[in-house]
C-alpha cells in the first residue's frame, strides 16, 4: 500500500513512499516516439541531448490525469498504484484463498500499510469475519491509538527496528524511534492480544550493524517479553526503481553484508537468549 511516514535512505520500494499513484519510466522499453511529449499538457516531457526522454518530476509526481499513458504503446511509461474498494479486494481474497494452503492468509505491506488506517481497519474486520488469517508488515510508526485499534484484528506482526539510537534513526529514516518503540512495547505487553510479533532488523553495512546497536536491539526485544528477531541482509533489488521514478540511488555501490557478518550478528542476538533467523530462512 502506498505511503510511508519514514524515508529510509536505503528503501527498496521507493515508489511506495508516494501517497498517490506515480509514473515510472522504463527506458529499456521506450522507442522515443515522442507521442508523450506531444500529449503532456504541462510540457513536462522532453528529449535530452543524448536522445533520451526526460520527465520533470515537479509536474509528473503530482499529475492526476496522466495523458501520456494513453499514447505509450510499448510499456515505456507505467502508472504504479491501483485504487481498490474493500468490496473489490475481498472478492480477490475470496477468489484466491483456495490456493493459499492451510498456512495462508492476507498480508498488508507497503510502504506503511497502516498509514491508511481507516481502510486497513475495514479490511481487517472483513478478513476476520471471513476467517482469513491476517498479517501486517509495519514500521509501527503511527499514533498508538490507531495502532492498537488495528492490532485487535491482526494475527501476525512483522515490525522493523532500524536503529536503537533515536538521533541515528532520524538520520537514516527521517524520524526518531520513540513512537515506534512505544507502540511495539505497548503491543507486546497487551495481555488480551494473542497475536505474534516478529521484530526485524534490516542490516545496512556500517550504518546499523555494529555489535552495540544489535545488542541494544536484542536487549530491548527481550525486555518486552519477545523471543525472536529476524535479521534481513541489505540488497539492491530496488535500484532500477529509483531510475524509473527519476531519483538518485545512493547505495548503487553498496554490497550486501557477508555471510560471516550475518552469522556474527545472529550470534550477538542469540547470546542475549533470543532466537535469531537470517533472511527468509525462517519457519514463518
Amino acid at each position: 500500500m502506498n505511503g510511508c511516514p519514514l524515508n529510509c535512505i536505503w528503501c527498496c520500494n521507493p515508489e511506495g513512499l508516494f501517497r498517490s499513484q506515480v509514473i515510472m519510466y522504463k527506458e529499456s522499453k521506450c522507442v522515443c516516439c515522442g507521442n508523450c511529449i506531444k500529449r503532456c499538457p504541462h510540457g513536462a516531457v522532453s528529449i535530452t541531448s543524448e536522445g533520451k526522454l526526460s520527465f520533470n518530476r515537479l509536474f509528473c509526481d503530482v499529475c492526476q490525469t496522466h495523458e501520456c499513458l494513453d499514447t505509450c504503446y510499448h510499456g515505456g511509461i507505467e502508472l504504479i498504484g491501483k485504487i481498490y474498494t474493500p468490496d473489490q479486494l475481498m472478492r480477490i481474497f475470496q477468489r484466491d484463498r483456495q490456493f493459499w494452503g492451510p498456512g495462508g492468509g492476507v498480508t498488508f505491506s507497503g510502504g506503511e500499510p497502516l498509514i491508511q488506517h481507516a481502510f486497513v481497519l475495514e479490511m481487517l474486520k472483513r478478513c476476520k469475519k471471513a476467517y482469513l488469517h491476517t498479517c501486517v508488515e509495519t514500521t509501527s510508526c503511527l499514533s498508538t491509538d490507531h495502532y492498537m485499534t488495528l492490532m485487535q484484528y491482526v494475527d501476525w506482526v512483522f515490525t522493523d527496528l532500524k536503529h536503537m539510537d533515536s538521533e541515528k534513526h532520524r538520520e537514516l529514516t527521517g524520524v526518531g524511534n520513540a513512537l515506534i518503540l512505544k507502540n511495539i512495547e505497548t503491543l507486546a505487553r497487551q495481555a488480551n492480544w494473542d497475536g505474534f510479533i516478529v521484530p526485524r532488523i534490516p542490516i545496512i553495512p556500517d550504518l546499523n550493524d555494529s555489535d552495540g546497536n544489535i545488542g541494544a536491539t536484542a536487549d530491548f526485544v527481550k525486555s518486552i517479553g519477545l523471543e525472536v528477531i529476524n535479521v534481513l541482509p541489505f540488497h539492491r533489488f530496488g535500484e532500477s526503481k529509483y531510475r524509473q521514478i527519476g531519483k538518485f540511488y545512493r547505495f548503487a555501490e553498496q554490497k550486501p553484508p557477508l555471510t560471516e557478518k550475518m552469522q556474527h550478528i545472529k550470534e550477538v542476538v542469540e547470546n542475549r537468549g533470543l532466537v535469531c533467523f537470517i533472511g527468509s530462512d525462517t519457519p514463518f
